[in-house]
C-alpha cells in the first residue's frame, strides 16, 4: 500500500501527549495560554515532514515498530497521512498487535479530514467486515466520497452497490452511470460490466411476425463482482 505525503495540518489535537510535560501551568510563561504554548513548542511543518519520512524509511526497512512510534505522535497532531499509515499498521498487525477497531478509528479520522485514500480504505473495511461488523450502507457512503473525488475503483464499486442494492436502493441507471465514469478512465471491470449490461437494457419493441420470422432477446448478464484491490488506493 503506498504512502502519501499531503500538506500537514497545522491543527493540534488536545491533549497532545508528546508535549504535555512541557506545557503544564507551572512551566508556562506568565500571560501565555496553553494554545499559544503549544504553537511555540510544536515542530515546524518541515520538521514534521522529515519525521514522517523517517517513518517511511523505517517501514520500508521492515522496522514496523519504529514506524509506529514515529507516526503515532504525528497522527495525534492531525497529520492525515500519518493517521492512514497508523491505521494500516493496526489493520495488518505490523509493529503492533492487530486491532481492526483502532485501524478503523484512524482511517475514519483521516477520511473525515478529506484524505481520499483513507476514504477508500474505510469503505473497504465496512464492505468486507474486516474485523468489524459489515455495514454496506456506511461502505456506500465512503465509496461515494471517494467516487466524487475521482477514484475509479470507488466509482466501479459504487456501481456494483447500486446494481445489487447493497446499502443503497437498487438503481440500474445509477449503476450504469458510475460504471461509465469508471470505464472512462480505463477501469477494466467497469468496461466489462458495461459490455454485459448495455445489451440487456430494454430496447424498442420486437418486430412483428411480418417483419421478422424470429426475435431473440439478450440473456441476462452474470452477477457483478466488487473490485477488491484495496491496496490500489491513490
Amino acid at each position: 500500500m503506498s504512502f502519501l505525503r499531503p500538506a500537514l495540518s497545522s491543527g493540534l489535537v488536545l491533549p497532545v501527549l508528546l508535549f504535555a510535560l512541557h506545557l503544564s501551568p507551572l512551566h508556562a510563561a506568565p500571560g501565555v495560554t496553553v494554545d499559544e504554548g503549544l504553537r511555540q513548542v510544536a515542530p515546524s511543518e518541515a520538521e514534521q515532514k522529515a519525521r514522517f519520512s523517517e517513518g517511511v524509511a523505517a517501514y520500508d526497512a521492515g522496522d514496523f515498530s519504529k514506524a509506529y512510534e514515529i507516526w503515532l505522535p504525528l497522527a495525534q497532531q492531525d497529520d492525515l497521512a500519518a493517521m492512514r499509515n497508523v491505521a494500516l499498521l493496526f489493520r495488518e498487525g505490523r509493529g503492533v498487535a492487530r486491532d481492526p477497531a483502532r485501524a478503523l478509528y484512524f482511517y475514519e479520522r483521516a477520511a473525515r479530514g478529506g484524505l481520499v485514500s483513507a476514504q477508500l480504505n474505510t469503505a473497504f473495511m465496512y464492505l468486507e467486515g474486516d474485523g468489524i461488523e459489515r455495514d454496506y450502507k456506511t461502505a456506500s457512503f465512503w465509496f461515494h466520497a471517494a467516487a466524487i473525488a475521482g477514484v475509479p475503483a470507488a466509482r466501479y464499486n459504487l456501481g456494483v452497490m447500486y446494481e445489487k442494492g447493497l446499502g443503497v436502493e437498487n438503481d440500474p441507471a445509477r449503476a450504469l452511470g458510475w460504471y461509465a465514469l469508471a470505464a472512462r478512465v480505463g477501469h477494466e471491470q467497469a468496461l466489462q460490466r458495461l459490455t454485459l449490461l448495455v445489451p440487456s437494457l430494454p430496447g424498442p419493441p420486437p418486430p412483428s411476425e411480418a417483419d421478422a420470422a424470429l426475435s431473440r432477446t439478450t440473456p441476462p448478464p452474470t452477477p457483478a463482482e466488487f473490485d477488491r484491490l484495496d491496496h490500489g488506493a491513490p
